[in-house]
């Protein structure tokens, strides 16, 4: 197979990654793959490493701009040619959008949803532009990967695509570590505590540190917090962070390769992610292979991966709910390893890397083995 994958961006986030699990797959197994994003960038270096072509596209943006978007599709349209692929693979809003309008299926074309634009929480002009957005541009597909059930829920609900042309494959984590991590980290030190995500909307940092101020100072002095990432919301945080004096415990590390964020994840004992709206996250997924239990927003398809099991849920904007749960978490250390040890159990059994490998790879040859059938 010939294999052309199409991102808006190139920064480290749960989309690219997955396009380089893919990608690293299939190549090794002997496809030809290609990939297209904003040059530079986390996704473009992985790529040359695994010496896969890249195509830098300069115009591909997030932001609303028809002379930016026409510029990017011609330089898709040539990057295509050039390529000559059996299957386009889309991912993100923006690129999803431009590559389905410019090759309009007439090479097999698939979009993986990464979360709606339109997901509950999101703003509604926001909304509204992305349900008929995607609505025209899904008509130029063979087919909607949907990262959540609640993604595809969402779907149906806005009448995307036929029901029949959507279906769900949960992104897949690699397993790291020993599965008896957290109970071993308990046992000695300061309780670890990391929130990881762009300084920026959807996550809300803010909110969780107010919650986090607001624990009494027995509490937090046993407590050491991470926040991994960086944004335009660094400054606000600084801000916050010292005029609440809480210096002695939050750390900003801004962003930290892959390999120190989950040397990061296996020595902390509490994950969190508190966001106004997301699609299915694979930083919780990391957090859980990593035996760690989980604080998150109860928004888009995170409760398809956390329950009362290995972590609690929390209400959209619900400050005291997250303090609440950090104060169990932090003062009852075998309800940490015990929701930690249940975390790990399910990336293992439901978010396997190779699950998610098989399921889409074995999408592609059954739309390749159809296509042919019917020349």
């Amino acid at each position: 197979m010939r294999i052309f994958y199409l991102i808006t961006k190139s920064e480290p986030g749960g989309a690219q990654t997955h396009i380089y699990q893919l990608s690293k797959h299939l190549a090794a197994r002997g496809h030809q793959i290609a990939v297209m994003s904003y040059p530079d960038g986390w996704l473009a270096k992985q790529v040359d490493q695994l010496e896969i072509p890249f195509y830098g596209n300069k115009f591909l943006s997030n932001s609303l701009n028809i002379f930016k978007d026409v510029k990017a599709g011609k330089i898709l349209k040539k990057a295509i040619d050039d390529f000559k692929p059996d299957l386009v693979s889309c991912h993100s809003s923006k690129a999803g959008i431009i590559g389905r309008l410019i090759i309009k299926n007439k090479i097999p074309t698939i979009f993986t949803a990464h979360g709606w634009a339109f997901t509950t929480g999101t703003p509604l002009w926001r909304k509204v532009l992305a349900v008929i957005a995607e609505k025209v541009a899904a008509s130029y597909c063979e087919k909607i990967i949907c990262v959540s059930r609640n993604d595809k829920q969402l779907a149906v609900k806005y009448r995307i695509i036929a029901p029949e042309k959507l279906l769900v494959i949960h992104n897949g984590v690699e397993i790291n570590g020993s599965s008896e991590m957290s109970g071993s980290k308990f046992l000695s030190g300061k309780v670890g505590i990391v929130f990881m995500g762009r300084l920026a909307r959807p996550k809300d940092q803010l909110l969780f540190l107010e919650a986090f101020n607001g624990l009494s100072e027995e509490i937090k002095n046993k407590t050491e917090v991470v926040i991994i990432g960086d944004g335009p919301k660094k400054k606000k945080l600084e801000y916050f962070i010292k005029d609440n004096y809480l210096s002695k415990y939050v750390y900003l590390s801004g962003s930290l390769p892959r390999r120190k964020v989950f040397s990061t994840l296996q020595n902390s004992h509490i994950f969190v992610l508190i966001s106004d709206w997301e699609g299915f996250p694979r930083s919780v997924l990391e957090a859980m292979s990593c035996s760690l239990p989980v604080i998150a927003s109860d928004v888009g398809g995170v409760g398809e991966a956390v329950d009362g099991r290995n972590g609690f849920l929390i209400g959209r904007k619900n400050r005291k709910e997250i303090k609440e749960a950090l104060k169990k978490l932090i003062k009852n250390p075998s309800l940490a390893i015990k929701m930690g040890r249940f975390s790990r159990e399910r990336a293992e059994k439901e978010f396997s890397l190779e699950k998610m490998l098989k399921k889409t790879s074995n999408l592609y040859y059954e739309i390749l083995s159809s296509k042919s059938k019917s020349l």
